[in-house]
């Protein structure tokens, strides 16, 4: 025990130069967001001759300002009540402990990775939806655990953490012992960090509250999945005195920031979905903030079929009726139309060939229609029909399909509709897919293909496929070339506030906005 007082005292003085660089450059989750937190942790004793940082954490969770009760796996979930935070360490059997926090009303952080598929986070299936990074024959092959990648800062841990994207090294230069987790969760997740730079292997994962976990569950709480291991905290990279100072030090030695914002921001307030939206209400929202906008709306003068014709047409007489300020120009034509414009909308109708790497640094939000031409823009990876694809009677293993999932109601893109099956279509039909890069957000796929997405985005700044960064919102939504007068009224409605989400508001929090300050203009305050 002595030997753990000296480790801990030396860890509390190492940490306060720290903490000081790393608050300072916080993202919009509090840097106090632990302090005054009731924490229940759950970890199992040190077996002899095992290193176990658990004390460790214990300690520096307490210099934070927070409470910290030990917990035993065998202990009932009861014990968490009046807890603001459950912590699940790797050290803890996984199977004694169950699935016994899998419904807790309070937000869990883990590093346990056997507990990721009980929690619902991920599949079960060890090696393919969790495991941990052990040490290899090969030294070489270790190098996995030793680096990591950070995803986009666009990722809320990340912002948290004051953290771009790029490579770091979370732990010194010893990880083979360390056993790290990672997890493969699914596309409603947010990943923040990689190992071997592929999603599948996510060193750092979270959900928002009601986001679809594993098994189509709505995560009760937020939660998060951490790469630790049992005795890899005290290892975790920090960047101290100059290192501090200089931005590509800190950003590399970056393991004790990440831990810390990644509890941060499960302990901070959940985002809360915009109300339901009441249809008329909402569609003379999307009215009023499309109203006077110039949108350029791509598409293919030289229309061959009748019924890609008519949609375009359909399309741009409602954008009009709205009030917007619409310019149709054709796939041929340069885009430079985009100058000056307030938002630009790819039409299912051009041809991809035709259209070519046009639009892709437009710094106008723009929001793509086409299924087959998110690649060239950066929006998912180069192999078609791997990375991305669509539903359709032909050169596809999917059926026609009108309904999506909505996985991730939280978002404002979701226009306050909840978590679950949303018919977007009247009748089944071609529908876009996506195996979908972890700088996105995925707002719906499509049900029973867990693994694509079908309506993403990503914000302005992000990191897209191949490494580029976003030059301003992009979105897919997956409205084939004869689609727009199948929308139902509900899709027409989630169309409607995709645009006005890629110009910078959400309609549905506009209205909710609204009428919340009708209601306080009616009051009198």
């Amino acid at each position: 025990m002595n030997k753990s007082i000296i480790r801990i005292g030396a860890l509390s003085v190492a940490l306060s130069a720290a903490l000081a660089a790393s608050l300072a450059t916080a993202g919009p989750v509090s840097p106090t967001a632990l302090k005054g937190k009731k924490i229940l942790f759950v970890v199992s004793d040190a077996k002899k001759g095992e290193k176990n940082d658990d004390l460790l954490i214990k300690e520096y969770l307490e210099s934070r300002g927070a409470s910290v009760t030990l917990a035993s796996a065998e202990e009932p979930a009861t014990a968490a009540q009046g807890k603001d935070l459950v912590m699940i360490s790797s050290t803890a059997d996984a199977r004694v402990l169950g699935d016994r926090y899998r419904n807790a009303p309070q937000p869990v952080v883990t590093w346990n990775a056997y507990s990721f598929p009980e929690l619902g986070m991920t599949g079960s299936e060890l090696h393919r939806d969790f495991s941990v990074v052990r040490e290899k024959v090969f030294h070489n092959a270790n190098h996995a655990a030793y680096y990591a990648y950070a995803t986009s800062a666009a990722k809320p841990i990340l912002q948290a953490a004051g953290m771009h994207e790029g490579m770091i090294a979370p732990f010194t230069f010893s990880a083979g012992e360390t056993d790290p987790s990672w997890g493969r969760p699914t596309i409603a997740a947010d990943i923040s960090v990689v190992f071997e730079g592929t999603p599948d292997k996510a060193a750092v994962f979270s959900y928002e509250k009601g986001s679809l976990m594993a098994s189509n569950t709505g995560a009760p709480a937020r939660r998060v999945g951490l790469f630790l291991g049992d005795n890899s905290f005290s290892i975790l990279t920090d960047a101290t005195g100059p290192a501090a100072r200089d931005l590509k030090s800190r950003q590399w030695f970056s393991g004790r920031r990440l831990f810390d914002a990644a509890l941060r921001w499960a302990a901070s307030p959940p985002d809360v979905p915009v109300q339901r939206p009441d249809l008329a209400q909402a569609q003379a929202e999307v009215a009023r903030q499309l109203r006077g906008k110039k949108i350029l709306f791509v598409r293919r003068f030289d229309m061959p079929w009748p019924a890609n014709e008519a949609s375009d047409q359909a399309h741009l007489a409602w954008l009009r009726s709205l009030g917007a300020e619409v310019t149709a120009v054709d796939h041929m034509e340069p885009d430079t139309h985009a100058k000056g414009k307030d938002l630009v909308l790819i039409s299912a109708s051009i041809n991809k060939y035709k259209l070519g790497f046009k639009y892709a640094e437009t710094t106008a939000p723009l929001v793509m229609m086409e299924a087959k031409a998110v690649d060239q823009i950066n929006m998912v990876g180069r192999q078609r029909n791997t990375e991305y694809g669509v539903n359709d009677h032909k050169e596809s293993l999917y059926p026609p399909e009108n309904y999506v999932q909505i996985v991730r109601p939280a978002h404002p893109l979701a226009a306050g509709f909840p978590a679950g099956n949303f018919k977007l279509f009247k009748t089944p039909g071609v529908l876009a897919w996506a195996v979908v890069p972890p700088g996105a957000e995925v707002i719906a796929g499509i049900p029973n293909q867990p693994r694509h997405g079908t309506m993403f985005a990503y914000e302005k700044g992000a990191v897209m496929a191949n490494d580029h960064i976003a030059p301003a919102r992009r979105v897919l939504f997956p409205m084939d070339a004869t689609r727009f007068p199948d929308l139902t009224d509900e899709g027409r409605v989630l169309y409607g506030n995709t645009l006005v989400w890629a110009l910078g508001q959400s309609a549905a929090a506009a209205s909710a906005s609204s009428d919340t300050n009708a209601a306080t203009v009616a009051s009198g305050r």
